[in-house]
Order: structure tokens, then C-alpha cells, then sequence
């Protein structure tokens, strides 16, 4: 039986990108379906970005390399970059930090005054997003210094901090972490998405708050809550 602990599959974001981590010793059929059980919590929010595979000790042949890259292409979207394992010529990137797809910490173990954690990359963008372009984040957390308009998407492994209004798409947690909130000072989404859970606003109302909002995962759903 597979130990809990070393899945056979792990997705982790590396300063040189986001890294799929097979186990060396599972089997092609195995490895092909933890990949699908993997992706479906994830939805199509890392669709258009390429990674790296991870493969340690094990050596893929050319035919189990161009099925796993047709995989990850034709069904999610992803782009194999470079293949990193002893068999392989490219650099390891042994010693890049690493955020783990899973949470550390339970929900409620966290403080949510400080939810930019010292430990973590943060990217920050420093203007408004307009419809259509997507920021992403999957080695740790994005503060955006701007507005996110309707059309436009943000994604992080970690939180989502919007210092103005988010309108348009936020996932924090694209990883699976459901410890991750997301935080705006006019919080207006068109979706919001922390790990795998979605929320939507009411259809047909919109409002704007005197007050900053906080997003996290309350009970297996999204709640929103006044930041004070």
C-alpha cells in the first residue's frame, strides 16, 4: 500500500518554475493515473504554463516521456520545459526553496493579521490588471498593488493580497493549499477559488464595501469575512 506521506505524484513551486515530482518507483499506469486525480482538484487554472518533471532516480524511455508530456499537454495544458533526475543532463535545482502542494497548517491554526508568512516567496505586481492578462505565482504569494479588473485572473500557491479592487478571477492555494486566503480592499470578484473550492458572487448584485474583505475556507466553503 502506498504510504500517505510520498504520493506518487507532487506538484511544488521552485524559483525556476513549477515542478511535477514522480515517485521513481511506480509504475507508468500508476504514475499516468495519480496525475489525473491530481490535475481534477486543480481545474484549468495552470493551463497556458510550462513546468518541469521531476524524476529523481528513475529514467524514462522516449515513449513513456512523450506519453506523459502528451498528458499533461493535450488534457491540461501544461508544457514540459526540462526533465530533471540523475539520468538526465539538466540541473537539479537542489537548493531552490520549496512550497509544499499541501497544507502545513489547519485552517484554524491560522493568524490571519499576519497572513503574508516570512518563509514564502512574494511576488508583487506593481500596477493594475486589465482583461485578459493573468498573473501567476506558484512558488508562493502575489500582492498586487493595483486594481484586478473584470477578465483578469490572478493565481498563487499561496495567499492572494489585492491592495485595491479585485473584480475579476483569484485562485490562492492553486496548489491544493486550503490554509491560503485571499485579502482585497474592495473585494467585487467575478470568482473566487482557494484550493479546490469555487465561489461566485449572487448573480446581479454588486456592492462595494467601506471596510477591506478576507476570503478563507470555513467548514469545506469559501467565506467571507470584514477584515479588521
Amino acid at each position: 500500500m502506498q504510504n500517505v506521506s510520498h504520493p506518487i505524484v507532487e506538484l511544488k513551486g521552485f524559483r525556476d518554475g513549477l515542478r511535477l515530482i514522480i515517485d521513481p518507483e511506480a509504475s507508468m499506469e500508476e504514475i499516468e493515473q495519480a496525475i489525473v486525480e491530481r490535475m481534477a482538484s486543480l481545474g484549468d487554472s495552470l493551463s497556458g504554463i510550462t513546468m518541469n518533471l521531476g524524476l529523481g532516480s528513475r529514467s524514462l524511455d522516449d515513449g513513456e516521456l512523450v506519453r506523459l508530456k502528451s498528458l499533461l499537454n493535450e488534457n491540461y495544458g501544461l508544457e514540459v520545459k526540462q526533465v530533471i533526475g540523475d539520468s538526465y543532463d539538466e540541473p537539479k535545482s537542489t537548493e531552490a526553496p520549496q512550497i509544499a502542494g499541501v497544507p502545513a497548517l489547519h485552517t484554524a491554526e491560522r493568524d490571519y493579521n499576519q497572513f503574508i508568512p516570512v518563509n514564502e516567496e512574494t511576488r508583487f505586481i506593481r500596477h493594475t490588471l486589465r482583461s485578459g492578462q493573468v498573473e501567476r505565482a506558484l512558488e508562493g504569494n502575489m500582492v498586487v498593488l493595483g486594481d484586478v479588473n473584470p477578465g483578469a485572473e490572478v493565481v498563487a500557491s499561496g495567499d492572494i493580497i489585492v491592495l485595491g479592487a479585485l473584480r475579476g478571477v483569484a485562485h490562492a492555494g492553486a496548489l491544493g493549499d486550503t490554509s491560503s486566503i485571499i485579502f482585497a480592499l474592495n473585494l467585487l470578484p467575478t470568482q473566487l477559488r482557494i484550493g479546490r473550492f469555487i465561489t461566485r458572487p449572487p448573480a446581479g448584485k454588486q456592492y462595494r464595501h467601506h471596510k477591506p474583505e478576507i476570503a478563507r475556507i470555513l467548514e469545506d466553503a469559501i467565506v467571507v469575512e470584514e477584515f479588521d
